[in-house]
């Protein structure tokens, strides 16, 4: 914590932007032409102290010009995103905060305006050298947003040095990237002139640092369909993408057959096996298949393919990677020499997709000209397999997760080893489920990522080819660490992504002196002295069966009275946790900094308290979550005084949705509420077992059974039942594109609650899934949260 300190002093002295220059764009057409006269009229006053310091522009001056006053204002209301990223327009997040005059608690505007920084990677033959991924958003009205890649020296991890690669432009975002070599990188975007994503190539130079301007990519390919996922084997000998693909077409083919299908003057669907839809898309016949072709350098070094792709999954109704949440890092995987594939894929070919997890692992020989020498690994399991990572260093080695429960999604994942022959349980009795691995540079450990009492942290699993196998925790802190790799030449060097509910994401050096952050895209935010936080900790009580279960309280960040409300939030899953982590959409500090103490119970099935505890709900919805809740309000209200037990507000999503519906129908917990507020809720379990499309979800949590085999599982917990029991003020919420909890369950709710005249309202967002991602949306749902806390609490 002494650097983070340190850092906050100089940041205070010495804060400057990064990279800030060239944001011109050849195509951006009569609105270029408009800001280069803006400029030219200005350039003498504004820039002639910084010239001879280009790129490093600093945008002071220039953001008081009449240029930047062209920005438009924040504004809820929908506009047309810019097309290209401007300098009349441009600012970075730190650019705009140092120049607002107003002073304001943190909202959910500012979280959004936080950059997003993931993926970073370090050079394969310079571990000095690392890029990551970062998005943008426009500043003033978060109208348009940009992905780039930047490249970071780490030479002296105390004071990296930072350059942007990409040219920022408004709706284009790089994403995918693989460093073949000190110089070459591939990588998918959609900034080519069709807007669909591509395969491009980036050149470096030897000092990336000395660039006087964003270096132009090369586009590989040029399809008429998106390039949705990329790999690259490690000679850079062989690549893999995929498309969505009609099973029985080619790329060009799908692509006419869709041109066809929009100019039809037809508008209907037609569905001969589930799903129907999936997640927030209706499944209309197309599929993610995977695309493996040879590609080699020519004389100029750019990448060109020397085969025709091979779609590996051609004639097979079958996805991969698998929706609706798979990608290629995950789920893809070439073997040491390039000359094997391994991939995830799911089981399709039946309406069968619907109610089974089984995911199962194929190899596929590259060496040999067809695709009929396809093997599964893993068919003999039920269950879902699936993240082959193939040893860098052995051809016959692949490592995997697996679960063995099948319809059961959030069984224990194990780590399996396959050497070409068996099967082998890595750390079987270990209680832990593990959700990412990743080999270290030699083959000879992983690294782990898993929850672990509401933190994610990362383990290292040495000598794993081995009868000696031990694990170790890796990491310093508590928080949420992902996107980890041990560094080229030094093990005790980890680099990756941290965030807590203290601090948004960063990306870090954890080393033996401590945690080293080497972006600072986001240090804007520790400077800004009015977004005073909450502080949090975990505490634990004896909840249902007489088990430790805990729970994180946040304090108000703005404490103005003897007494504080409350916001108790309840996550979804169930079979999830509220993590120690910054979040995008539930964000804890959003509510502490409006006033509330925040508490996150959780409660029996959460993840990361092993697997016995996560599966304690089955067939216990209602009962053990509930006793939980309730045991864990009076174990706070009893600890923290201050907090006004008659100004609770109860709030939850999903299954948190299910447990406020519950709630409501139950006095005894009901009146310890002033208000309720409920997204995307489960509120008639019978009929959620026939329209949800997941339908494992439904079955294996009313103890396997469907509806129709045992209506009575699903009606012991349904809240739809206690209606009339129900006499507190609720708000409605629900996302059109819920397909998961469909929007008729909250329009149900909302029915209800005006029948029997108790106050209420909903909120429906017709363009949103599950979650609410777009940031205007984002800013409306907790500006109408809010409004209703307050009206029900002060």
């Amino acid at each position: 914590m002494l650097y983070w300190q340190i850092q906050r002093d100089f940041l205070a002295l010495f804060s400057r932007d990064d990279v800030t220059n060239g944001y011109f764009d050849p195509i951006d057409g009569l609105r270029a032409i408009a800001n280069l006269l803006i400029i030219f009229c200005h350039l003498v006053t504004i820039f002639s102290a910084f010239i001879p310091s280009y790129p490093h522009i600093q945008w002071q001056e220039f953001l008081n010009s009449q240029a930047f006053m062209l920005a438009p204002i924040m504004t809820l209301a929908p506009t047309p995103e810019p097309s290209q990223w401007n300098a009349s327009d441009y600012q970075s997040n730190s650019d705009y905060y140092k120049h607002l005059n107003d002073s304001h608690i943190f909202t959910q505007e500012d979280n959004l305006r936080l950059d997003r920084l993931s993926s970073p990677r370090y050079c394969p033959s310079d571990g000095s050298k690392v890029i990551y991924l970062r998005k943008q958003y426009h500043m003033p009205d978060l109208n348009g947003s940009s992905t780039t890649l930047h490249f970071v020296d780490i030479t002296n991890p105390l004071a990296p040095n930072t350059v942007q690669l990409t040219r920022p432009i408004w709706g284009i975002n790089d994403q995918q990237f693989y460093w073949i070599d000190k110089r070459t990188i591939l990588f998918l975007s959609n900034r080519g002139s069709s807007r669909l994503n591509q395969i491009f190539q980036l050149n470096l130079p030897d000092d990336p640092l000395n660039i006087k301007d964003f270096i132009e990519p090369i586009q590989i390919t040029n399809y008429s369909l998106n390039i949705d996922n990329l790999i690259v084997n490690q000679q850079a000998s062989r690549l893999a993408f995929s498309c969505q693909v009609y099973a029985n077409l080619s790329i060009e083919d799908t692509a006419n057959r869709l041109n066809a299908e929009q100019t039809s003057g037809s508008h209907v669907y037609k569905f001969d096996k589930l799903f129907i839809r999936h997640w927030d898309e209706y499944m209309l016949g197309r599929r993610h298949h995977p695309f493996v072709v040879s590609i080699e350098r020519d004389k100029q070094g750019i990448f060109k393919f020397t085969s025709i792709p091979k779609d590996v999954l051609f004639g097979i109704d079958s996805d991969s990677p698998t929706r609706p949440f798979g990608d290629a890092k995950s789920q893809w995987s070439f073997s040491a020499s390039g000359n094997s594939f391994a991939f995830t894929r799911q089981h399709d070919e039946t309406s069968e997709v619907a109610w089974s997890t089984n995911l199962d692992i194929y190899t596929i020989d590259l060496t040999k000209d067809n695709t009929s020498n396809v093997t599964c690994i893993t068919c003999f399991n039920l269950a879902a397999d699936t993240d082959p990572k193939y040893s860098p260093i052995d051809e016959n080695i692949l490592v995997y997760r697996s679960q063995s429960v099948a319809g059961y999604e959030s069984d224990q994942f194990k780590v399996k080893l396959y050497n070409g022959m068996t099967t082998q349980t890595l750390f079987d009795q270990w209680d832990a489920s593990i959700q990412v691995t990743s080999w270290s540079n030699d083959g000879q450990s992983l690294l782990l990522e898993l929850g672990e009492n509401g933190n994610h942290v990362i383990y290292q699993a040495l000598n794993v080819l081995t009868p000696n196998q031990t694990v170790t925790h890796l990491i310093a802190d508590n928080g949420t660490w992902h996107d980890a790799y041990l560094h080229p030449d030094n093990s005790k060097i980890l680099l990756a992504t941290y965030d807590s509910f203290f601090r948004p994401t960063n990306i870090v050096l954890q080393t033996e002196s401590g945690i080293i952050p080497i972006t600072k895209h986001n240090d804007w935010f520790i400077l800004r002295t009015e977004f005073s936080f909450g502080a949090y900790h975990q505490f634990e009580f004896l909840g249902a069966r007489n088990e430790t279960v805990s729970g994180w309280y946040l304090s108000p960040s703005n404490i103005t009275s003897d007494k504080v409300p409350l916001a108790f939030l309840i996550h979804g899953g169930p079979q999830n946790s509220w993590y120690n982590t910054w979040g995008r959409g539930w964000n804890f500090q959003v509510y502490a900094a409006q006033g509330y103490a925040v508490v996150g119970i959780n409660f029996h099935g959460s993840d990361s308290y092993g697997q016995n505890f996560t599966d304690s709900i089955t067939d216990e919805y209602g009962t053990l979550p509930y006793e939980d809740l309730q045991l864990g309000l009076t174990a706070i209200l009893k600890q923290k005084l201050y907090i006004d037990e008659n100004r609770a507000v109860a709030l939850g999503a999903s299954y948190g949705g299910f447990m406020i519906n519950w709630i409501a129908g139950h006095p005894d917990m009901s009146q310890r509420f002033r208000a309720l507020v409920c997204h995307d809720s489960l509120f008639d379990m019978r009929e959620m077992g026939y329209a949800t499309e997941e339908l494992w979800f439904s079955e294996h949590d009313s103890g396997g059974f469907t509806p129709y085999e045992n209506p009575e599982a699903y009606e012991k917990f349904n809240p739809v039942n206690h209606v009339a029991n129900w006499s507190q003020p609720m708000l409605i919420i629900h996302g059109g594109l819920d397909y998961r909890v469909p929007d008729t369950q909250g329009i149900g709710a909302f029915t209800a609650l005006q029948r029997r005249g108790i106050p209420s309202r909903m909120l429906y967002f017709p363009n949103e899934n599950h979650w609410t991602l777009n940031p205007y949306n984002s800013i409306v749902w907790y500006r109408e949260v809010f409004d209703w806390m307050k009206l029900w609490t002060q």
